[in-house]
C-alpha cells in the first residue's frame, strides 16, 4: 500500500504534554497518514526531529482560528484527535475558538461530499465535565475544582456544547481524564463508571490512541481515564492537587495576578 493510500488521522495539539505523548505513539504506528495541526513547525520539529523526512507526515501550521487551515488538516480524516488546552487559570477562548473552525470545516468539507461519512473525533475533556464522576467526588472538593478551574471549564463548555450538536456532522468521544501529574507512568484504567485521582500525561497519551484506534470505544461518546494508582497510592497525586488548586484561587482572586505570574515565569526561565 502506497502512502497516499493510508487512513487519515488529523491531529490537534501536538506540542502539549497531552498531544506529545499521543504523538510519540502514533509514530510507533506504520499504518496511518498523519495530517498534525500546530502553530509552530520550528517547536514541534525540535521535539520531534525524526519527522522531518517522514513521508507519512504533513504539517499545517498556523492560527487555530484560521478555517483554511483546519480545514486542509481536517480533509480526508477518518479520525480526528484533539488535545488542545490551557491550564485554565486566566480567561481563555482557545477551546471553544478550535471547536468553531472544526465544526466550521467540517460543514464546508460536507459540503464538497456527495456522501459523507462523519469521522470521528477524539476529544480531551475533563472527569469534572461528567456529571457521574463529579457526583462521587466530596461536594467541597468539587466545588474548589470548579471554582479555582472556572475558566477552563467554562471554555470547555462551550467548545463541547458547538462539536456535540450535530452527530451528523462529527461523531465525539470525549476522553475525560481526571489530576494530570509530571509523573512515571504507571498504566491505566479506561471506564464509564468511576475514575480515581490522577493519570500522568504518557498514561493519557496511550489511553488516547487506545480509544481512537480500537474498535470497541466506537459507541461511546465519554469515557474516563485515570492511572493505575489506587487506594492511599494516590495520596502521591494530593501535593500536585493543593498546589494546582492554590495556583487556580490565587489567579482568580488576587488582582495583577496574570502579571505576577508571567514575571515569575520568566525569572524561573532566567533561572534555568
Amino acid at each position: 500500500m502506497s502512502t497516499r493510500d493510508l487512513p487519515v488521522i488529523a491531529l490537534l495539539g501536538s506540542t502539549g504534554k497531552t498531544g506529545q505523548e499521543v504523538l510519540r505513539v502514533l509514530l510507533r504506528q506504520d499504518v496511518y497518514r498523519l495530517k498534525i495541526y500546530a502553530r509552530s513547525k520550528d517547536k514541534l520539529l525540535k521535539l520531534f526531529p525524526q519527522m522531518k523526512s517522514n513521508p507519512r507526515i504533513q504539517f499545517y501550521i498556523g492560527n487555530v482560528t484560521d478555517d483554511q487551515i483546519i480545514q486542509e488538516c481536517l480533509e480526508g480524516a477518518q479520525l480526528i484527535i484533539s488535545t488542545l488546552g490551557g491550564e485554565g487559570w486566566f480567561p481563555d477562548t482557545i477551546l471553544r475558538d478550535s471547536a468553531f473552525s472544526i465544526v466550521t470545516a467540517l460543514k464546508v468539507l460536507r459540503q464538497r461530499s456527495k456522501i459523507w461519512q462523519p469521522p470521528r473525533l477524539i476529544y480531551l475533556s475533563s472527569a469534572t465535565r461528567n456529571e457521574r464522576f463529579a457526583a462521587a467526588r466530596p461536594k467541597l472538593v468539587h466545588w474548589m475544582i470548579e471554582t479555582a478551574f472556572c475558566n477552563g471549564y467554562e471554555d470547555l463548555r462551550i467548545a463541547e456544547r458547538m462539536l456535540l450538536a450535530d452527530p451528523s456532522l462529527v461523531s465525539v468521544l470525549r476522553v475525560q481524564p481526571t489530576v494530570l501529574a509530571e509523573d512515571k507512568p504507571t498504566g491505566y484504567n479506561l471506564s464509564t463508571e468511576a475514575v480515581s485521582l490522577g493519570i500522568s500525561h504518557e498514561d493519557l497519551g496511550a489511553a488516547f490512541v487506545e480509544v481512537a484506534l480500537e474498535r470497541k470505544f466506537d459507541e461511546l461518546r465519554e469515557i474516563g481515564v485515570s492511572g493505575k494508582v489506587e487506594g492511599l497510592a494516590a495520596l502521591r497525586y494530593a501535593p500536585l492537587i493543593f498546589r494546582s488548586l492554590f495556583g487556580g484561587f490565587f489567579c482568580r482572586f488576587v488582582p495583577g495576578a496574570k502579571t505576577i505570574r508571567s514575571a515569575f515565569d520568566k525569572a524561573l526561565a532566567w533561572i534555568a
